[in-house]
């Protein structure tokens, strides 16, 4: 299959989506059956996985394949859901980011991700936050903390200013 016709990850949750809410109008005996296969199927699967990067990380020439691959949304989101690689710098900022959220929201603010250059990440305060006279002390308390809880290897947490 080329490049052209390949299916997107986006296509393939999107099947995964529209099978799940068919299940959910399913008795729960059905819907039973369904999560033990699921999960049979998951762990199969999983084991494979892990064989071939074994296998894969036992020979130096394949390294630079493995992490090409890995490198694809498709291979990384499958990896990811089965536990075998760990979550990108990305995905740990936004849940350190989706913490701190709710605090937040309270106050009719809100924060995002503006720059992702380690070992530095630039956030900016939106909504009523932006601005705020507390913004300074919510940006070192919550979001900065978050952020290098989450991840270590970050050393500056900036904020800019101003909307997009």
């Amino acid at each position: 299959m080329d490049d052209d016709t390949a299916p997107t990850l986006a296509a393939l949750l999107d099947a995964v989506v529209r099978l799940e809410a068919e299940f959910e109008g399913w008795d729960d005996a059905a819907r039973a059956a369904v999560a033990a296969y699921r999960a049979a199927i998951d762990a199969l699967n999983a084991e494979a996985l892990r064989r071939l990067i074994r296998l894969m990380k036992a020979d130096p020439a394949a390294l630079p394949g493995l992490k090409q691959a890995a490198a694809d949304e498709i291979v990384y989101a499958v990896l990811r859901h089965h536990g075998l690689v760990k979550p990108s710098l990305n995905e740990r900022i936004e849940s350190a980011l989706a913490e701190v959220r709710p605090a937040l929201a309270a106050h009719q603010g809100d924060v995002e991700l503006v720059l992702v250059a380690p070992p530095r990440v630039e956030v900016r305060f939106t909504g009523a936050c932006n601005g705020c006279s507390a913004s300074a002390l919510t940006f070192r308390e919550l979001v900065k903390k978050a952020i290098q809880a989450a991840c270590p290897e970050i050393a500056d947490v900036t904020q800019t200013q101003g909307a997009r």
